[in-house]
């Protein structure tokens, strides 16, 4: 265990240095709209070619990539095949079809930046996207590794919250917190529910993992100061105007409708507040 935590320590601390990363969902009337997640690791990569990775090497040819890819484009190009596909990975592949991956990768000048979108008709179809972009990360990965130059390609990964709209309150919930603060769990897909239920039978029965978490969060306050230069800026755009926003140090725009908030990677990890346990933007009649 205690090798596993080592590992996991070095990772996380090779992917956050100096990582940016952006959320911004535009709400319209009916509250579809659009949800952008953005990354920059630029500095991974940077680091990636400092440390003397294979990408790095002298003799190899530096990857420069610049990649659109339409899920919806990709699924019809190649319907055929997908078709003679098991049901369960037509099921994912079909999942990607509102998404748009742009990819950017110059490993001569250390940039290495994604962004990730998706366009969405109704509230229900963003509920689960933090695990859908999960399986566009997934074509990311198979992108750089064409190239064999994606640095912490296996760590690529986004931290699962469940979204909800209920009672004109707006929540990006930790699944774990969820029960604390949603009132209706009947509004959830079924798939969330089944996922809530097997989280907390985990929870309750996998001590060793909490211990993991426990060391993890030790080892990594030693990077306190690295971490300081790593952030997350989450950016909501609604139809109506903000009532009131938890937790404190978001910020309301002029016109009310716009809600920022940026919190450093130190901040998250140490958990003192659980600061992105429970996002919450309640908006007027």
């Amino acid at each position: 265990m205690t090798r596993r935590i080592g590992v996991l320590c070095s990772l996380l601390v090779f992917l956050l240095i100096s990582c940016s990363v952006q959320e911004r969902i535009v709400f319209n009337e009916n509250m579809g709209g659009r949800y952008e997640t953005s990354f920059d690791l630029s500095a991974m990569m940077t680091m990636a070619n400092e440390m003397g990775g294979g990408a790095s090497s002298p003799d190899k040819e530096k990857t420069k990539m610049d990649t659109v890819v339409v899920f919806a484009d990709l699924i019809r190009d190649h319907k055929d095949s997908i078709a003679g596909l098991p049901a369960e990975d037509r099921a994912k592949i079909e999942m990607l079809k509102d998404f748009t991956m742009a990819m950017k990768m110059d490993q001569a000048n250390g940039e290495f930046k994604m962004d990730i979108s998706k366009e969405f008709k109704t509230f229900s179809e963003l509920e689960r996207v933090a695990y859908e972009v999960d399986e566009v990360f997934e074509q990311a990965k198979s992108e750089a590794q064409k190239e064999q130059a994606a640095p912490g390609g296996d760590m690529m990964s986004l931290d699962k919250v469940i979204y909800t709209f209920e009672n004109n309150t707006f929540r990006r919930t930790d699944p774990k917190s969820l029960t604390e603060h949603l009132e209706d769990e009947g509004l959830l897909k079924e798939e969330t529910r089944i996922d809530l239920e097997e989280l907390k039978n985990n929870l309750a029965s996998n001590e060793e993992e909490s211990q993991e978490e426990a060391m993890l969060k030790g080892m990594m306050s030693q990077f306190t100061s690295e971490l300081e230069n790593s952030s997350m800026k989450l950016e909501y755009v609604f139809p109506r105007k903000v009532v009131s926003v938890s937790p404190e140090g978001a910020v309301i725009s002029e016109d009310g409708k716009t809600v920022t908030f940026v919190v450093p990677w130190s901040d998250i990890l140490e958990e003192k507040t659980k600061i992105l346990e429970n996002f919450e933007v309640v908006l007027e009649d």
